[in-house]
């Protein structure tokens, strides 16, 4: 439950100039990008510090990467924002409240996750939809930040609803604010190309400060974060609302659980395999869990892991989660003595900061390579990122996943199937269609599913054996399956092969299973089905149960 009882002791001197200078760089990112992030949230600019804080001490007891850095995302802060503020605005308690209890929540279903090793489900969320996802996320986002950008006040609703909001009030733009904010993403993006690894964020916006500070551009129009509250985060613990409230508030707690957990352990399983690393999905899940009961504690909001500050980490080259510890002294410093600094800081600065952070989710190469790999899976891709533009981030959370499980149904209902041949000269029974050159008995048929047989696929099994043994010239008398590539059968499988066992010997043909596993055989035999087939042994060659058979009919 701790690594940090393992990983500390063994910690080796030399690594601590390495990991405090990636943690003062890091906390260069984490700063600027928090009071991004809280601005998103509809959140005061405190409360993103607050929750950066509370996660990377969270993390730097429970977690497992020495890479992940935890805290404020612009994905999360979104979701956020848009389906609790849907809540609050139909609750008697306040938004800044009912955000805490949200972020409780996502902690505690983390926990329960983590209680359940329940680790696994993330891998049933494919890639294709994380790609779609984070592409209309990333559009999505910068809708949101148009307003700021160009200082026009008001706009809400669902992505094309902003654009229209904006675009037909060009007109009300404040020159002043967009130019400050355009010439911001122009620094930022200059810095991300040039200067990779230097804190470019945390520049921009010094400098912005500087700028509004000598100049009068705040009294021409140009909005400022204004008052900062010095001082560490309060442990509170928020009211409890009503039943009905706390109700709403679940799906969308799950919703944010799903996207902090998948963003985190993405970011977890790039870096190990890139340091051939061992990640545990499940202990992410209980650091998941409690940077974000952690967050909520401290009055932060739901927190999960970065891939843009994690990079830096990497780059700068911090060696373990000590990291963690030097982005906790930082912002620890930055709350007692330096709030005061960011008062001046312009709005547009903070959504320059968003837009750009955001860019990095829209992956142009994944989605060209999903079009000319797979139309099915960039449809898949396409289909994500149309809902999240079309329904709002909390759905689109929803259809991301709903898409994932419908792809994995269709794939396990409908698996691959083979008729095999053996190579000449030996025993081996390979794939017809892949290697044409093995040769068929006309008296045996051998077939391979690709797959688990279960409930789901057992029918489109037996059809697609049946069908393929109808097209066979010759007559067959013996059908050999071979489990090799099934390593377990449900219950409702093996009825469907007792069924295929009678629907076999109707025709006067045999059947026998080869390379059954161990508990596949004490299924069949408890069953009755290796009785009737002549008995079943474990781990049993194709070749061997053709040979047992042909002695068995000669005798």
């Amino acid at each position: 439950m701790l690594p940090v009882l393992e990983w500390l002791p063994r910690y080796d001197a030399s690594w601590l100039r390495l990991d405090v200078i990636a943690g003062i760089t890091v906390a260069a990112s984490v700063i600027p990008e928090g009071l991004a992030y809280a601005s998103l949230a509809n959140l005061p600019p405190e409360t993103g510090l607050y929750a950066g804080l509370m996660a990377v001490v969270a993390y730097l007891l429970f977690g497992t990467s020495r890479q992940l850095i935890v805290g404020p995302t612009s994905a999360l802060a979104i979701l956020l924002a848009s389906s609790v503020g849907a809540v609050a605005s139909g609750a008697t308690a306040s938004y800044a409240s009912l955000v805490i209890v949200t972020t409780l929540l996502v902690g505690v279903i983390a926990v329960i996750a983590w209680a359940f090793r329940l680790g696994f489900l993330v891998h049933f969320i494919s890639d294709s939809v994380l790609t779609g996802f984070s592409a209309g996320a990333a559009l999505y986002i910068m809708s949101t930040q148009l307003g700021k950008l160009f200082g026009i006040e008001g706009g809400a609703g669902p992505f094309y609803e902003r654009l229209w909001y904006v675009g037909t009030r060009l007109g009300e733009a404040n020159p002043e604010t967009l130019a400050v904010g355009v010439a911001g993403i122009a620094l930022l993006v200059l810095g991300e190309r040039y200067l990779p690894r230097f804190p470019n964020a945390l520049v921009v916006v010094v400098l912005s400060i500087v700028l509004v500070s000598v100049t009068n551009l705040q009294a021409r129009g140009v909005a400022v974060v204004g008052s900062i509250p010095s001082g560490l985060p309060a442990l509170t613990v928020p009211a409890i609302p009503n039943v009905s409230t706390l109700g709403s508030l679940v799906p969308v707690a799950a919703a944010l659980f799903l996207l902090s957990y998948v963003e985190g352990i993405g970011v977890v399983e790039t870096f190990a395999r890139r340091h051939g690393d061992d990640p545990d999905a499940n202990q992410e899940l209980l650091a998941d869990g409690v940077a974000n009961l952690a967050a909520g504690v401290g009055g932060g909001f739901v927190v999960g892991g970065s891939m843009s500050r994690s990079a830096l980490n990497d780059a700068v080259g911090g060696k373990t989660q000590l990291t963690n510890a030097v982005v906790a002294l930082v912002l620890v410093a930055v709350l007692l003595f330096l709030t005061g600094v960011f008062t001046s800081l312009p709005e547009t600065i903070l959504a320059a900061v968003v837009i750009v952070a955001v860019t990095g989710l829209i992956d142009v190469p994944a989605l060209r390579e999903l079009y000319h790999v797979s139309k099915s899976e960039f449809a898949v891709a396409m289909a994500a990122l149309l809902g999240v533009l079309t329904v709002g981030m909390l759905w689109g959370v929803f259809v991301g996943v709903g898409l994932s499980l419908l792809v994995v149904i269709a794939r396990v209902s409908s698996p691959t199937t083979h008729e095999l041949g053996r190579i000449d000269g030996t025993d081996h029974f390979v794939a017809l269609d892949l290697y044409p050159a093995a040769t068929t008995s006309p008296d045996v048929f051998v077939y391979r599913v690709e797959a688990e047989l279960f409930y789901a696929n057992a029918e489109t099994v037996r059809t697609d054996l049946l069908d393929r043994l109808g097209s066979r010239d010759a007559e067959v008398e013996l059908v050999v399956f071979d489990l090799t590539s099934s390593p377990s059968v449900d219950f409702g499988a093996a009825q469907m092969l007792e069924t295929l066992q009678q629907n076999l010997d109707a025709r006067g043909t045999d059947l026998r299973f080869a390379g059954a596993d161990a508990e596949v055989v004490q299924l069949f035999e408890t069953t009755g089905l290796a009785a009737r087939v002549g008995g079943v042994s474990s781990e049993e060659s194709v070749d061997g149960v053709i040979d047992r058979w042909r002695a068995e009919r000669s005798s």
